[in-house]
């Protein structure tokens, strides 16, 4: 019997071994698959992702020939995934771990590396022997961006038994199944009832919405609580949430039901029902209020309450990191970012709606804490931002709609001629802006005209155009008001910079040919 022969092969089970708990207790790497017999291991990186799987084979290495056979034998299980609907590109750190190198040269594979299918799958091979450890982990440590000399140093002195290596063996394992348990226990916390609730609740107004006038007439919108500021201005405070159950059109119901279907029983199983209603009602709050502040568009919709949904899963990331990254991390993190991006190429879109939806997600998970966690600190901090949050926005949502009113108002006395009290009305607006608004501004310069308060109309004009020269329609009342006072000269070109930026406009063109008859 060699008994040196046998040393060198328990020595180097252990390291093989160790070196699996030091990437997946140290490094936080995760187990993909073991073999039956566990002399191949394949992990996942949880950082580096310069090589999207990492493969540890424990293989005696005595000739060329055998890892190339291994290579190759390697490559094609992972074609197999790739096949079974794997997401590609597969590039794999292949970590051998042998008593001895092979007696002849390394074979091409593993020289020059190993590819298949056009790159899609690539395979780096590297191998880790007893007398060379040293370079090897050095090399694999560049690789992988990770340390691993210090294994060398860690080696015990002793001489190594079957139990130790078992020992080891087994914190892995035991590490491994208790992760697994963790993710399997974070989302058994409750059952989807609330989600499919919801779901009828916005199916069954949209039918109402198509039975009273349709869902896409602003008439009947607000009627049945849309967003729309003027009226919330005026205290129709219960609009912050009715928009959520109302869509407009069936396409955006359709969308909205879809992600509702999907991404609700996931947070309803995570957080249980109940702290689902709470995490719903907040974020669909928070997004009809950051849209009640940046947005002066009628709207409606479960987006915000929807994206309040993936902040409370974005939570669960700041819990628990490693099993938010292992779940569902990076593809809830790409669904998000591809959402917020159509938001802002997408002028339809009620981006702030999302935004706030989001946030106030994250901040309601924030109060409400996942089952069996008592994090009273962290309930304070959201339960104190979630507030700052709401009443910020809804006093600012409060002073840009006022504006709106205003402005509604006014355009609604000059077309019934009241120019006293437009005049009145947008003047005394004016006086409590800090910055004076255009749009109030050209409908007070529309009144002062009128009432022929001429010097005060042309300084407000002028000062719209110092705002915005794009601003056609004050070139087009400054032209007006050239012509009351005799301006001619004036009045062409306040005509012609109308034009130039409205070229089309007949009313325009009209006004320019009437100068001169």
């Amino acid at each position: 019997m060699n008994v040196g022969a046998d040393k060198m092969v328990i020595d180097q089970d252990y390291f093989y071994w160790s070196l699996i708990e030091e990437l997946v207790l140290k490094q936080k790497y995760t187990i993909l698959a073991i073999s039956q017999d566990s002399h191949e291991v394949l992990l996942e990186p949880f950082r580096n992702k310069q090589f999207s799987i990492v493969r540890l084979r424990r293989m005696d290495v005595d000739w060329g020939n055998s890892l190339a056979l291994d290579i190759q034998h390697a490559g094609q299980k992972f074609e197999q995934l790739l096949r079974s609907g794997v997401r590609g590109p597969i590039h794999v750190m292949n970590i051998y771990v042998s008593s001895l190198p092979p007696v002849d040269d390394y074979p091409e594979e593993f020289e020059k590396g190993y590819s298949r299918l056009k790159g899609k799958i690539d395979i780096t091979s590297t191998l880790l022997v007893k007398n060379e450890l040293e370079e090897g982990l050095q090399k694999l440590e560049e690789a992988l961006n990770v340390p691993l000399i210090h294994k060398i140093e860690n080696q015990p002195a002793q001489n190594i038994e079957i139990e130790d290596i078992q020992q080891v063996r087994n914190r892995v394992i035991n590490h491994h199944n208790q992760l697994r348990d963790e993710e399997r226990e974070i989302f058994q916390n409750g059952k989807p009832f609330f989600t499919y609730i919801f779901l009828a609740i916005q199916i069954i107004m949209f039918l109402f919405l198509e039975l009273f006038g349709g869902s896409t007439n602003t008439e009947t919108l607000i009627r049945f609580g849309a967003k729309y500021n003027p009226l919330i201005f005026e205290g129709e405070w219960w609009r912050f949430f009715t928009p959520v159950v109302l869509h407009i059109g069936f396409l955006h119901l359709l969308m909205n039901s879809v992600s509702l279907y999907y991404i609700g029983p996931a947070v309803e199983r995570a957080y249980g029902s109940f702290k689902f209603l709470f995490i719903y009602f907040v974020s669909g709050i928070a997004g009809t209020i950051v849209s009640f502040a940046f947005s002066p568009s009628l709207s409606a919709g479960a987006s915000g309450a929807i994206f309040g949904c993936f902040g409370a899963l974005l939570y669960i990331g700041v819990h628990n990191r490693e099993v938010f990254f292992r779940t569902m991390g990076s593809n809830l993190l790409v669904i998000v970012g591809i959402n917020l991006a159509l938001g802002f190429v997408i002028p339809s879109v009620d981006n702030a709606g999302h935004i706030g939806g989001l946030v106030g997600g994250f901040l309601a998970a924030l109060i409400v804490q996942l089952p069996k966690k008592k994090l009273i600190l962290y309930r304070l901090i959201g339960l104190i931002a979630t507030v700052i949050l709401l009443v910020g926005f809804y006093r600012y949502g409060m002073n840009q709609a006022e504006i709106q009113y205003t402005t509604i108002r006014g355009q609604e006395l000059i077309k019934e001629e009241k120019f006293q009290e437009a005049y009145s009305l947008l003047s005394n607006a004016i006086v409590n802006e800090n910055s004076a608004n255009n749009d109030l501004l050209l409908l007070l310069s529309v009144t002062e005209i009128e009432l022929r308060k001429f010097d005060q109309a042309e300084q407000h004009l002028q000062q719209i155009i110092s705002n915005d020269d794009s601003i056609h329609q004050a070139h087009y009342f400054l032209a007006v008001l050239y012509i009351n006072i005799g301006e001619i000269s004036l009045a062409e070109e306040a005509i012609a910079n109308a034009l130039k930026y409205e070229p089309t406009n007949e009313g325009y063109k009209s006004f320019k040919n009437s100068i001169h008859n």
